[in-house]
């Protein structure tokens, strides 16, 4: 294995996969359980 250079600048960014950290997912999160509430008061309309 080749020895880190001197000169190598370390990587600043937490994350270099392009996944934006300020957009969590919180909001995923909250669509779910509102598609799972309106989805139990549609079966519950039905029994």
């Amino acid at each position: 294995m080749d020895e880190p250079k001197k000169n190598d600048k370390p990587i600043t960014k937490p994350f270099e996969s392009g996944v934006d950290p300020d957009n969590s997912l919180l909001p995923m999160l909250i669509g779910g359980l509102v598609l799972i509430v309106i989805g139990a008061i549609v079966v519950m309309m039905f029994v």
